[in-house]
């Protein structure tokens, strides 16, 4: 994928989700996520020459939220913008991010659960099983 078709995805992405500013000077952030630089897409990856957005599986520590879903999910994604709704046999939950090793995932869950007050937790993806 060229730079261009990137930053056109990018672009997208970001008026997907609702981050694009009116006055158009980028990408809007909400001063409760101040302790990132900008939102940050943690769920979207390429794959064959493909943007896929979910949960990669070399990524085994979920950064998850399951309560008031629907209410919680603008908060979550004014940080997060690719976070998103889904479901394991444990329940519904709002997939945040997922990472390669537990002190990341614990940090980020950390950083929103004071940013955002939300119960943000982290859980190794086995214990999710799926559908």
């Amino acid at each position: 994928m060229s730079a261009l078709q990137k930053l056109i995805y990018s672009l997208t992405v970001a008026a997907m989700f609702g981050l694009l500013s009116s006055s158009g000077d980028g990408l809007a952030q909400t001063d409760s996520c101040s302790f990132l630089e900008a939102p940050q897409a943690f769920n979207t990856f390429e794959q064959d020459d493909r943007i896929v957005i979910g949960q990669a599986g070399d990524r085994p520590y979920v950064v998850l939220l399951t309560g008031r879903l629907q209410d919680n999910l603008p908060a979550v994604r004014s940080c997060i913008p690719d976070a998103f709704l889904t479901s394991s046999r444990l329940g519904s939950y709002i997939h945040i991010a997922a990472f390669d090793n537990s002190r990341d995932a614990r940090e980020l869950a950390s950083q929103l659960r004071g940013a955002l007050d939300l119960e943000v937790r982290v859980i190794h993806h086995s214990r999710l099983g799926r559908r």
